[in-house]
């Protein structure tokens, strides 16, 4: 026992040296068997008396040992550091494993603001007939809202997503437009093994609306709505089953880090030369990018596989793609990149790096087109994008849409990818044909199915034929100005992009 009220002083003095809260950790791990090497009995500013270094620690001492380290690592983080005391209080109302709480800040940025003493705001539960509801890791910025929610009811399932009964939460008298981004179940720690429903929430805000709020009142009221699902009636029902009122000081009001680089990401493709970086904005657990692209066109990315793009610092930390949730709606041709974590809290960091792996890329127009005469000659080959595309014949079904045969590049192709097919519009169509025209509408699914297709303007083989099916929706006429455009063709562009950081 004096062993470990030796381990214990001794623990109390070193803990001063050490960063929280994950180095201690590690720390805290390796700490027996150092404390038996005497490593730390000369640094230590206490009386501990001097042992002779064992060979062996008995089992029953390091048991005794780490359940010293265990209280130690509790009582001393709480006291040295507010961040690591946030990390291990858990969820009030609602016990769940801290490992567990740990593992999802990390993934959404939340635990790098937590370690840089930034907690979040003080968390609120509600209790609702049997349900209890818990709003935590809240934090607001000039631009998003962002919060978790964590349920578990002795009522619903929680853990069903089919469910009939279905819990989400949103801000009443905050301007903001957002959704969940992520979910996930734990079992409660509280010796009930009860699940708990843990989601995610992101909502961006209007302009100026976190300090319009600010200035006008600091308590956040969040509506809980419950969506009830009747599956004879194929009906669902919501409505407000409970407010949480969350206090919000206006010292937890972060500004954002906001650069505008107008920065060329030279590309290589001849439609897409190159993306424009316009803005980043670095937020305390979220970085974002906006890219303009040319007018026209439009492009996105991969997301959790070795193509997505990230973002890394020049200490090497890489910052993961993030799209999940709600998005900025920006002008044509724009798009906003969001990024788990962030640089927001450290100052030596002078530059970011954008990497681009892969990116899909479309027009919104096409921009190839052909006279097609119905009963003309075939084969007729047409020029789009440097590549011949053979039409070998074309009909028109009675079911509205214009049939076309397309030659196979090669044996057993069964898709002609990133080109859709369309005719150009005609302003002269009388109500007979417009409303044939439109008849796909009402049942597309059931041609589909017996097209043997995925969808409509797209040239694929589902039947083992020679050729391919086009299947275009229109009315019959005797010529047709048919058009192309290039869509979801994936550009290999995997190249770095540094942007430096001059504020």
């Amino acid at each position: 026992m004096k062993r470990d009220n030796g381990l214990k002083a001794t623990l109390e003095v070193a803990l001063d040296q050490i960063p929280v809260p994950e180095s201690l950790f590690r720390f805290a791990e390796e700490l027996p068997e150092r404390f038996e090497k005497g490593e730390f009995e000369q640094r230590a500013e206490v009386a501990v008396p001097k042992r002779r270094q064992a060979r062996f620690m008995p089992v029953l001492v390091k048991s005794a040992s780490a359940a010293v380290i265990m209280a130690i690592v509790l009582s001393v983080g709480v006291k040295v550091s507010p961040a690591f005391a946030d990390l291990v209080k858990g969820v009030p109302g609602i016990e769940i494993a801290v490992d567990w709480l740990r593992q999802i800040r990390e993934k959404d940025g939340v635990q790098t603001a937590v370690n840089n003493g930034y907690t979040p705001i003080e968390p609120v539960t509600l209790q609702l007939n049997g349900t209890t509801i818990t709003i935590g890791d809240m934090y607001l910025t000039d631009e998003e809202l962002l919060f978790k929610s964590f349920i578990r009811s002795d009522v619903y399932d929680v853990t069903n997503e089919r469910g009939a009964v279905r819990f989400w939460i949103h801000p009443e008298n905050m301007m903001a437009g957002g959704s969940t981004t992520a979910s996930s179940v734990v079992t409660a720690m509280d010796g009930s093994g009860k699940p708990v429903l843990q989601e995610t929430y992101k909502y961006l805000l209007n302009e100026g609306e976190a300090e319009r709020f600010l200035a006008q009142g600091s308590e956040l009221q969040l509506k809980v709505m419950k969506d009830t699902a009747d599956e004879q009636s194929r009906t669902n029902n919501s409505k407000e089953v409970g407010q949480i009122a969350v206090p919000i000081q206006a010292s937890k009001l972060l500004h954002n880090k906001v650069l505008e680089p107008i920065q060329a990401l030279p590309l290589g493709d001849p439609d897409m030369p190159e993306l424009v970086v316009r803005k980043l904005t670095i937020q305390p657990t979220t970085m974002n990018v906006i890219l303009k692209g040319p007018k026209g066109w439009r492009f996105d990315f991969p997301r959790d596989d070795a193509h997505a793009p990230y973002l890394q610092d020049d200490k090497g930390r890489v910052y993961r793609y993030d799209p999940s949730g709600p998005g900025l709606l920006l002008e044509e041709g724009a798009l906003q990149l969001p990024f788990a974590s962030s640089v927001f809290f450290d100052p030596d960091v002078r530059s970011l790096t954008l990497h681009i792996g892969n990116m899909t890329v479309g027009e919104r127009e096409p921009s190839g087109r052909a006279e097609l005469i119905l009963d003309g000659e075939f084969p007729q080959t047409i020029r789009f994008k440097g590549k011949d595309i053979v039409i070998e014949g074309a009909d028109y079904r009675p079911e509205g849409f214009l049939h076309l045969k397309v030659k196979k590049d090669v044996p057993g192709q069964t898709v002609l990818k990133n080109v859709h097919f369309s005719v150009a519009e005609r302003k002269d169509l009388t109500s007979f044909e417009l409303e044939a025209y439109n008849t796909y509408v009402r049942q597309q699914a059931e041609y589909r199915e017996a097209f043997q297709v995925s969808g409509f303007g797209t040239a694929e083989d589902g039947r083992n034929q020679s050729f391919l099916d086009v299947y275009i929706q229109a009315p019959k006429l005797e010529r047709y100005t048919l058009t192309m455009a290039r869509t979801n063709d994936t550009i290999v562009v995997d190249q770095d992009y540094p942007i430096s950081l001059k504020w």
